[in-house]
């Protein structure tokens, strides 16, 4: 293997402009490396191979050094296997493998919170407020619960053991098969009769036409039509761009949405609405908060700037850099940050965020175990969250101030009314 990686490397030397005796190329800062630099590379793999105390494979050094180089650049660039790949091109694809089983934790066990009809978990009688106490015959208990959870995905079409309590009967095991299970990113819900409340939970390729399907359906099953929408973000870690653009255009009648500037002129690019609002005149609050993140903060700043919504909550995530997914000749994948967003205005979201016109906080709905750190967009963090269903179900105003005051300015027609906020810091 280490010959392989020293010929890959000479190859490397000869074909590659970039990588000469020392001569500086344009374009390029910096000293470029040299025939010395490679053999140095070659050295420590060697050494690494040789004598550290465990024995490692060549792959996974290779793809370890591969890891290093990258996560070095920035906080959002990655390596991703094969296997990590596919896990991300699922959450694009808004779905996920599993037996169909939404799941939290409670008191340091597993309990079932939904299951997807059809899946299954359904099919087989599993239902909210299942305990889930053994995975492929090693018990939950004394073992990170994390660790147990994520048993439950796997390859489709895969077998999975999974032993099951309800209140006092005998526990029960089924032999579960695993299976695509699409993401509803899209709920919603009517408001004091008049207002629509949509909450986003992560950007599919489809949600934005989720979104589309929810609005026309809570306008065509009630009398009364719309008189304020109210587009919850919270703890949106982001996703897919275009959908959340594509939402934007939806409430803009034209006018730039977002562009980017990056170091190649292939990211060089500028997004508009096009004519067409889908409700006019209708007043837009939308709700953030430190986990709103990436594409929810592109959607909540192209509103916010083109005074088409008031936003209200707590300064945003501040993740505004573009990646672009490069796949390799192995399966394995490049997450490069090749640009960064700005907002209509010219802000510039990335480690600054977008800052709401009225400050509410903290977050009262809670969509995820993890809080204070980034946003990982993972179709398994949303599998492992709250119960969506359930959040939804129970969502008030009269606990949740954010929504509270998105209720109110509504009912000033779509403007913040001039008093303090409650449960907030006032500002306007």
């Amino acid at each position: 293997m280490i010959k392989k990686i020293c010929i890959v490397l000479c190859a490397l030397v000869l074909c590659c402009p970039a990588i000469t005796s020392g001569v500086e190329q344009a374009g390029h800062s910096g000293t470029q490396l040299t025939l010395d630099d490679l053999r140095t590379f070659t050295d420590v793999f060697n050494l690494v191979r040789e004598n550290y105390v465990d024995d490692v494979g060549d792959r996974t050094l290779l793809n370890s050094a591969i890891t290093g180089m990258v996560s070095e650049l920035d906080a959002h660039s990655l390596f991703m296997t094969p296997e990590e790949y596919r896990a991300q091109d699922d959450a694009i694809k808004g779905r996920y493998v599993g037996i169909g089983a939404d799941v939290e934790v409670r008191d340091g066990r597993i309990v079932v919170v939904n299951t997807v009809e059809n899946s299954a978990a359904f099919l087989a009688g599993v239902r909210k407020g299942d305990l889930i106490t053994a995975i492929d015959g090693r018990s939950v208990r004394g073992r990170p619960i994390r660790e147990s959870i994520e048993q439950l995905p796997g390859e489709p079409g895969s077998e999975v053991e999974v032993r099951f309590k309800t209140g006092n009967r005998p526990s029960r095991t089924l032999l579960l098969r695993r299976e695509y299970i699409q993401i509803a990113s899209v709920r919603s819900k009517r408001l004091d009769t008049d207002f629509g409340y949509f909450r986003i939970t992560y950007f599919h390729r489809n949600s934005d036409e989720d979104f589309r399907s929810a609005l026309d359906t809570m306008r065509s099953e009630h009398e009364h039509d719309l008189t304020g929408i109210v587009i919850d973000l919270r703890g949106n870690s982001g996703g897919v761009i275009g959908p959340a653009m594509r939402i934007a255009d939806g409430f803009l009648e034209e006018g730039l949405i977002v562009y980017t500037r990056g170091r190649n002129e292939k990211s060089q690019l500028e997004y508009s609405a096009e004519p067409g609002e889908w409700t006019p005149g209708v007043p837009l609050v939308v709700l953030v908060d430190h986990q709103t993140a990436s594409s929810s903060e592109i959607l909540a700043g192209a509103l916010q700037d083109r005074g088409r919504a008031v936003l209200v909550g707590e300064t945003t995530f501040g993740k505004g850099t573009v990646q672009s997914v490069l796949e390799l000749r192995n399966g394995s994948a490049l997450k490069l940050t090749t640009a960064r967003y700005f907002t209509p205005s010219g802000r510039m979201i990335d480690s600054k965020g977008i800052e709401p016109d009225v400050v509410i906080g903290p977050k009262r709905f809670a969509v995820s175990e993890k809080d204070d750190t980034e946003p990982s967009g993972s179709a398994v963090t949303l599998v492992l969250g709250t119960s969506l269903s359930d959040a939804l179900a129970a969502i008030n105003p009269a606990s949740d101030c954010a929504l509270a005051e998105a209720l109110e300015i509504l009912r000033n027609g779509g403007k913040v009314p001039d008093k303090p906020a409650t449960g907030g810091t006032g500002k306007r």
